[in-house]
Formats: structure tokens, sequence, C-alpha cells
């Protein structure tokens, strides 16, 4: 069995509002379909880190791909998807395809399709971190859900949310942003969906890859009022 296979069977034993809080390998998000109660979204968690070096590299493993997207079309979504990111001032690199698959903890980032996850999930984003900073990020696709086939946009919104996670952001306490949860936020046709980064998905991200002028500052700030 897959390290992802084993992670869900054991979050699955669990209540389902903590299934979002118990962390096996580093910290886990899942984006779940379906039908939510519009309600106030919860606050949001701390970042689990960023990349040391401002840059995450990943590959991607066609394999269990969508039966109805050809191989080099699926890649090419996967690909656009990622981009928006770099506009927060982190390096999103394409590092060639894999065999390596989504889910096992091997210091490989690997993106992929995966049907080793409960069905009611649309994705699932998987990792390890250690004192504020990344060390390996998954992100797990379901290949089978028809609404990604009805609404492609659906699909491309996933990933790039999904994305967000791999880079360190955590979900956002606003329903429109890509980093929202879907289950925190009312129901909307996918054609609704935010599939560009809001102002806030920027902030936050930024926050966390602050550019070296902001970092120069907040240094000789904190020099300048160290006792």
């Amino acid at each position: 069995m897959s390290a992802l296979a084993r992670t869900l069977a054991w979050r699955r034993m669990r209540p389902l509002h903590r299934a979002w809080r118990a962390p096996l390998h580093g910290l886990v998000w899942l984006l779940l379909a379906g039908a939510a109660a519009a309600r106030t979204p919860p606050p949001e968690k701390p970042s689990p880190g960023s990349w040391s070096d401002r840059e995450f590299g990943w590959h991607y493993n066609p394999r269990n791909r969508p039966t109805w997207l050809g191989e080099d079309e699926a890649r090419a979504l996967v690909i656009d998807a990622a981009k928006p990111w770099v506009a927060c001032g982190i390096r999103v690199s394409f590092l060639g395809d894999t065999e390596h698959a989504p889910g096992n903890m091997d210091r490989v980032n690997v993106v992929g399709w995966s049907l080793e996850m409960p069905s009611q999930l649309r994705a699932v984003t998987l990792g390890q971190a250690r004192d504020g900073r990344l060390l390996e990020r998954d992100i797990a696709i379901r290949p089978d859900r028809r609404e990604f086939e009805q609404s492609p946009r659906l699909l491309q919104k996933v990933i790039t949310h999904e994305f967000g996670h791999a880079i360190g952001l955590t979900h956002s306490s606003r329903c429109d942003d890509v980093m929202t949860l879907a289950a925190d936020c009312p129901k909307v046709h996918p054609s609704a969906l935010p599939i560009d980064l809001t102002g806030n998905d920027l902030a936050r991200c930024r926050a966390l890859y602050p550019s070296p002028e902001v970092e120069a500052a907040g240094a000789a700030d904190r020099k300048s009022t160290a006792p």
C-alpha cells in the first residue's frame, strides 16, 4: 500500500472534523467536493513553512490521467495551473516527467493522478516540513470525477489551489479566494469559481516569500529594535 493510501485510510477512521488537523508526514490539506451550507469560514491556520530557496521544483506523473484528456493536454493543463503563483515571487519550476507516484514521501515533489483517496475528494496535497521549511510536497488529483470533464475550468482551479498548498499556503478565510476551502463556502457553479489569484491570495503568498528589499527592511527593523 502506498503512503497516500495509508494516509487516507488512517484519516477515514477518524471524525472528519479532526481529519483537517491530524498531520501525517507533515500537514495534509484536503479539498472537499459537494454542497456546503453558507457559513463563516474558520480562522486561517498558520503556514507550515516555505521553500528555503524560493523555488518549488516539481515533476509530473502522467499515469492514471483522465481518459478524456490527451497526454499532452493533461500535462499542459497542470503546467498552466501552476503559473499564477510566480506572481508572488516564487519560482514554480516544472522539472519533467517522473515515474514516482504522488504521495510517497521520497523527497521528490510529484504532481499526478490517483484513485487512492476517498471518492468525495477532488485532490490532496501531502508533504513534509521541518522548522518552518518545506521539504516535500506532492499533489494527487482524482482523475475520475465527472465534474472535471464537464468543467475543465474547475479542474484547473483545483490544481492551482493545490499548488498554493504546495508552496506553503493554508486555506483562506475568504470565499472569493482561490485558496478558499469549498466546503466552507456556498456552492457555486464552476463557471463562477475564482480561477485567477485575488489580491488577498497574492498578499498571503508574498508574506511567505517577501521580496529581498522587504526582507532587508525587516532585518534592519529587527536590528534597530533589538535590546
